[in-house]
């Protein structure tokens, strides 16, 4: 469903959502590690992989997990109609090119498969994703970097063999570093700012940043962004009477509609609420 400048913004993710049919299928591999999930309807499948055969009948939290050069032999599928399947392709290639990979790790370790997974974490990672893309992604390259990464790093702390966890994270960005970001941020809110441009201002790569930034201001960069484009939109709503779709252009949303529901979401009012209910003019 990417497009290749998409798929930049997903670290080199790719992913599929297609019907969930009842079939039965011979010989599928693929060379990176995959996810997969029914996002929607009941099915029952049964599998044959490296040896080893399973039944499963996938519920809310289900996830499968195929490790690198995966191979099934043998797959049959039951499925309600109007089910639907998610598939992610786990290319980490963007990742190791970044330097993220290296540091995601305590030393090299290997995804573990497992076709029967129950994780509620991974599970409501994929989802968002899945939710991201469906609506052609509103929240732009530094949301969607944020969460390739997130799902990641949980990937290679919670279902990897071979190595030691990696330690949480504990530094904080330096006063320079903040200065350099913020002033980054307030410079370009109109922009779609990417994870790799404020990586770079604060000279971290993207995994160690996100972490220094949680940190130091206790939300993600992401986050932090939206609330200042919420808090420039206020300011022009009640200091201008600007079209509500220049609003959102002029403060980094992708349009009217992202902005009036992000403004809902956090302050319980519409752009147009907001504006009728504040004396400015």
């Amino acid at each position: 469903m990417l497009r290749e400048p998409q798929m930049a913004a997903w670290a080199g993710f790719r992913v599929g959502i297609s019907q969930a049919i009842s079939i039965e299928m011979e010989k599928q591999h693929g060379e990176h590690a995959a996810l997969a999930m029914i996002l929607k309807g009941r099915t029952r499948g049964r599998i044959r992989s490296r040896g080893e055969e399973c039944d499963f009948s996938p519920g809310l939290n289900s996830v499968g997990l195929f490790a690198p050069k995966f191979e099934v032999s043998w797959t049959r599928w039951q499925c309600e109609p109007g089910a639907e399947r998610f598939i992610l392709e786990l290319d980490f290639a963007d990742l190791d090119r970044a330097g993220d990979l290296e540091q995601m790790l305590a030393s090299r370790r290997t995804l573990r498969q497992d076709l029967t997974l129950s994780d509620h974490q991974l599970a409501s990672l994929m989802r968002l994703i899945a939710n991201e893309i469906r609506q052609g992604s509103p929240h732009g390259a530094l949301y969607a970097t944020s969460l390739s990464i997130s799902l990641a790093a949980y990937l290679f702390s919670q279902h990897a063999a071979g190595g030691r966890t990696p330690t949480r994270e504990r530094g904080v960005l330096t006063a320079i570093q903040k200065k350099q970001v913020l002033e980054l941020v307030q410079r370009r809110l109109h922009e779609n700012l990417s994870l790799d441009e404020l990586a770079e201002a604060a000279g971290a790569s993207r995994f160690h940043f996100l972490r220094l930034f949680k940190n130091s201001l206790g939300m993600t960069p992401y986050q932090f962004v939206m609330d200042q484009r919420i808090t420039a939109a206020r300011q022009l709503l009640e200091k201008t009477s600007l079209p509500l779709v220049d609003v959102a252009a002029a403060t980094g949303f992708s349009s009217q509609s992202h902005l009036s529901t992000a403004m809902r979401r956090r302050t319980g009012l519409s752009p147009g609420h907001w504006r009728r209910s504040t004396p400015h003019l």
